[in-house]
């Protein structure tokens, strides 16, 4: 059972090793819950079977939608009521289980996981664990069965994942029976053909004596007077699914459907987001795994200079550091899925780091893939274009991967910043701002009376050096933090550099924990052929990421990378103030207005 309220990668700030949130790995879902592993296997023997032949991921693509028939079907199979609870008529699946299923649909459809995380893992979710006992009755059945579709509308032309500072406005009625609200949302994911929509909007609550402004949660119908879908967005990728942009001009919403308390959104927002997190991990690593498979596949058959692609080593470099990375977010997220499921300790963190390093792992397989496939791979009717495309967006949604690792350093600090109040009080606020704190992280930050520097468990001597490395990286990174706590005290919040080097080392750091967690239960099962596989990959990977650990290290502590940002921060402020760049063509300069720049369409 992992310890209530403590963070692996906070207690890594603070040199502690939680070990025992991550040791012994956690068991396969089949020993777990062999009743509700039986439910996953037929989700995903469906969504490989019948459902897959239903899918067509070109004419998703060309049409950008998903046809009516895919969603009756989804709902048919059960797709649409994962998270919702037995009793209105869903499956109620644990988070390692929605995870696996996520993982799966990652690997058949980017638009379809989309479309389902919208209404499993976000509106049903909201609904399910803030709705009132009338909220859940009207809602979740038709929910459950597809017969209705949820969205959640937070985003904003001004702000993003931030629901502090939502620009909506709610404004209760003089006889308290309606909520009139204004605003303006965006790229909300289906909210043009969805029953209801989770939104959030500012509302005057008491503080202290004080009227201030705080977000609430509210339910709104397309049928309620004011509403608005303005149009649906063109975009890059995962064009099945569709995005609108709704206005709400004095929508009339009745005062029993406020979702939760009022004044109490960010609560509901930062709750649902990070479970979000999880399962975009989830649905980035089956993506990943899918590309992966089409690779291995294409470079034995193409055929260069007389022998296939795989015979070449840098092909052979290519497809072995994937596979190493591929095994890390698998590692990340079994751990990351039974910490969700347990739901004892503080795994926002954790979240963040598993979301980061799965949308940029599938990110760079994609591109790879294109790569390999040379000209093929940017032309259709070929997929790898498309898998490109779709692989985008994972990068910014459930908050930007800059973002997250302004989040995770800054929260991973707070542990050292105790004794300096003016680092404490300097954090407060930005962190705040993300929009991104959990209401865990943001009571529970603490570490743990006696906690050891050391990897407390029991290894298989093959895991022996690796340990040594993880024990010196937990030092390293306390050492690294400190330093920065205490060179730039309050003004750490304005070192985004520095923040982000921190940041990158703390993924480094849990991302090797779980691969050894991982491996030792691999080698332990004593299958010899998975053993040996599975130490070849977290060897790879461990030393891979050891490299990258001692490169932001190196950077903190003065070198190259660290010297040169005075430099960067230089030539930013002369691109500001030039509008870009400011230097002649070095073979004849033709100067062009802005205006005839901007128009071009082509190069």
């Amino acid at each position: 059972m992992p310890t209530a309220g403590y963070s692996f990668t906070r207690g890594a700030f603070a040199g502690e090793v939680h070990d025992e949130l991550l040791f012994p790995y956690p068991p396969p879902l089949n020993t777990a819950d062999p009743a509700e592993a039986a439910t996953v296997e037929r989700l995903v023997r469906a969504m490989e079977g019948r459902l897959g032949d239903l899918v067509d991921s070109v004419k998703f693509d060309e049409e950008e939608t998903i046809p009516d028939d895919v969603i009756a079907a989804l709902g048919e199979h059960g797709f649409l009521g994962m998270t919702i609870p037995r009793r209105y008529g869903g499956l109620e699946l644990s988070p390692r289980a929605y995870a696996r299923v996520c993982e799966a649909i990652g690997g058949v459809d980017s638009s379809i996981g989309v479309f389902i995380g919208v209404h499993c893992g976000l509106g049903s979710k909201a609904i399910a664990l803030y709705g009132t006992d009338a909220q859940k009755q009207r809602w979740l059945p038709g929910l459950a069965r597809g017969e209705i579709l949820v969205s959640y509308a937070l985003t904003e032309p001004l702000v993003g994942s931030d629901a502090q500072h939502v620009k909506t406005t709610a404004t209760l009625s003089a006889d308290g029976s309606h909520w009139s609200l204004n605003g303006h949302k965006i790229w909300i994911g289906n909210a043009h053909r969805a029953a209801v929509i989770a939104t959030f909007a500012q509302t005057a609550v008491e503080r202290d004596g004080k009227t201030i402004m705080r977000p609430t949660a509210f339910l709104i119908e397309p049928t309620m007077p004011g509403f608005r879908v303005v149009e649906t967005a063109r975009k890059m990728g995962i064009r099945g699914s569709t995005q609108a942009e709704l206005e709400y001009s004095d929508l009339s919403v009745p005062a029993e459907n406020v979702l939760g308390q009022v004044g109490k959104g960010f609560a509901v927002a930062v709750t649902v987001l990070n479970g979000g997190r999880l399962t975009l991990a989830a649905g980035c690593t089956g993506g990943t795994k899918h590309i992966f498979r089409e690779m291995a596949s294409y470079v034995e058959q193409r055929i260069q200079f007389g022998k296939p692609l795989a015979d070449f080593e840098i092909t052979q470099r290519k497809l072995s550091s994937i596979a190493s990375e591929i095994y890390a977010s698998d590692a990340m997220l079994g751990v990351l899925a039974n910490l969700a499921t347990e739901n004892e300790s503080d795994w926002s963190l954790e979240a963040a780091i598993a979301k980061v390093f799965a949308s940029e792992l599938v990110w760079r397989a994609a591109d790879e893939m294109v790569q390999l496939a040379g000209g093929r791979g940017f032309v259709k009717p070929y997929p790898y274009e498309r898998f490109l495309r779709d692989s985008r967006i994972n990068r910014i949604f459930e908050g930007a991967n800059e973002i997250l690792r302004l989040f995770i350093a800054l929260n991973g600090i707070q542990t050292l910043s105790g004794q300096l109040k003016e680092v404490s009080a300097a954090l407060r606020e930005p962190i705040k701002h993300l929009g991104l704190l959990s209401e865990f992280a943001a009571v529970r930050v603490r570490s743990a009376f006696g906690a050891s520097a050391t990897l407390d468990v029991d290894l298989d001597p093959r895991l022996a050096k690796h340990k040594e490395s993880f024990e010196k990286h937990v030092s390293e990174l306390r050492a690294a933090a400190e330093s920065a706590v205490t060179t730039y005290r309050g003004e750490i919040v304005e070192k985004q550099l520095v923040v982000e080097r921190l940041s990158n080392m703390a993924i480094e750091l849990f991302a090797t924990a779980c691969v050894i967690s991982y491996t030792q239960s691999l080698l332990a099962a004593g299958n010899e052929s998975v053993s040996s596989q599975a130490t070849l990959l977290c060897d790879l990977f461990c030393v891979e990421s050891g490299l990258r650990f001692r490169a932001a290290r190196v950077a903190l502590a003065g070198g190259s990378a660290g010297l040169i940002d005075d430099e960067r921060k230089e030539a930013a402020r002369a691109i500001r103030r030039d509008g870009g760049y400011g230097i002649p063509d070095s073979i004849l300069d033709v100067v062009m207005s802005n205006a005839a720049g901007a128009g071009r369409q082509s190069t």
